[in-house]
């Protein structure tokens, strides 16, 4: 089995990556049943949002090893590939290279919009499917190759716009967010549900990636909203608060995601009593779920964040896929061996559609402290977001 293990030295294990082979024509363009299948994990292991890489690699690896590298008798091969969240035509490049050389014939990632947009074509082009794991915008799914995981980026978090005004009442909001697809089309769909609640959105601030100086959108709030609704990548997202909280604002915050941990338990005492909306909840009471969390305990040790569990989630995904096509790792196949089919998963039931579009759960929480660590408490379950887009 070819698995390229970079946990324990990550940037050496992506150089090995993607410098390796050439192009080798029609590699990674498996069409109909094959004995071996190589599954191409995209995700930063250097650079912004590193740590998106190895947190994805533990849970791709958690699921592979419950699995025993195979899915239908067919032997799973892994290989990672390094995604610049700064400079998608280097994941493109990358890509290309975990394709053409290395010959994978799935693809789980990239993590961020811009790296989606830029390698999809290509992967279209190809006919190999793309499994998403944090969102997706929906024109990546049907007539292209895509597989969108929890739910399209403009409907994933509309259930905390509707919060906001149906459950707390509030009349004005502000949204903050990062200023690339997926952070629009989220920020943007939490503002839509919340203007159809009768709610008015007053203002919208966008951050560059790369972004280091918080204070100055922190300093731009309209404070005569009734809450600011953000979502930034985690510690961009501590850094806000830090700066938010220095500067005494008493404007309550709605976060998407929280912030997921290891970077929450540094800033928790900061949010106690802040309400958000996630998609993964390591507290969430689901059988798959309590199975996960101790699997990860025992094997990583700690507690898993929606990265691990969603790359987890995913790699479930086409193991089930290609064990019900009959490990033909095509798109049409796949969709096909996904479609319908309601899926258990870490945040409860999970269906596809016939595109590749994802629906699940979304819930509201708060942030708490308890038995001397902080955690989102859940209040308030949305069933299948994203079926009604």
């Amino acid at each position: 089995m070819a698995l390229l293990r970079s946990y324990a030295a990550p940037l050496a294990a992506v150089a090995v990556l993607v410098t390796a082979g050439c192009a080798t024509g029609e590699a990674g363009a498996t069409s109909g049943p094959s004995d071996e299948i190589t599954i191409g994990v995209i995700a930063p292991f250097s650079g912004f949002s590193a740590n998106y890489g190895p947190e994805a690699q533990a849970g791709v690896e958690l699921a592979l090893e419950e699995a025993g590298y195979s899915a239908g008798g067919a032997t799973l091969d892994v290989v990672f590939v390094d995604e610049d969240v700064l400079d998608p035509s280097q994941t493109l490049e990358r890509v290309k290279k975990a394709v053409e050389g290395d010959g994978a014939d799935v693809l789980i990632g990239p993590v961020f919009g811009s790296s989606q947009q830029a390698v999809a074509p290509y992967l279209s082009q190809r006919k190999l499917p793309m499994f998403s794991f944090l969102g997706g915008q929906s024109s990546l799914a049907g007539e292209r190759s895509g597989f969108i995981w929890p739910a399209p980026d403009d409907q994933t978090a509309r259930p905390l716009g509707t919060y906001a005004g149906e459950d707390l009442g509030y009349d004005t909001i502000a949204t903050l967010g990062p200023d690339y697809a997926y952070g629009h089309d989220t920020m943007n769909g939490a503002a839509e549900a919340f203007e159809a609640t009768g709610g008015t959105v007053v203002q919208q601030q966008w951050v560059p990636l790369g972004t280091t100086d918080m204070l100055q959108y922190a300093t731009s709030l309209d404070r005569d909203v009734d809450a600011l609704v953000m979502w930034l990548v985690p510690t961009d997202a501590a850094a806000f608060v830090r700066e938010y909280r220095n500067l005494g604002i008493d404007v309550p915050l709605l976060m998407f995601q929280g912030v997921f941990d290891p970077t929450y338990q540094e800033i928790g005492s900061q949010l106690v009593g802040t309400i958000g909306l996630n998609e993964y909840n390591p507290l969430l009471d689901y059988p798959e779920n309590q199975a996960f969390v101790a699997a990860y305990e025992a094997e990583v040790g700690g507690v898993p964040n929606q990265t691990t569990a969603f790359a987890y989630t995913a790699t479930e995904f086409v193991v089930q896929g290609l064990t019900n096509s009959g490990t033909d790792p095509s798109v049409d196949a796949l969709r096909e061996a996904l479609a319908g089919h309601e899926f258990d998963t870490v945040i409860g039931p999970a269906r596809f559609d016939a595109d590749g579009i994802a629906s699940s759960n979304r819930v509201v929480v708060r942030a708490a402290e308890a038995d001397g660590a902080y955690i989102w408490e859940p209040l308030k379950t949305y069933e299948s977001v994203g079926a009604d887009r």
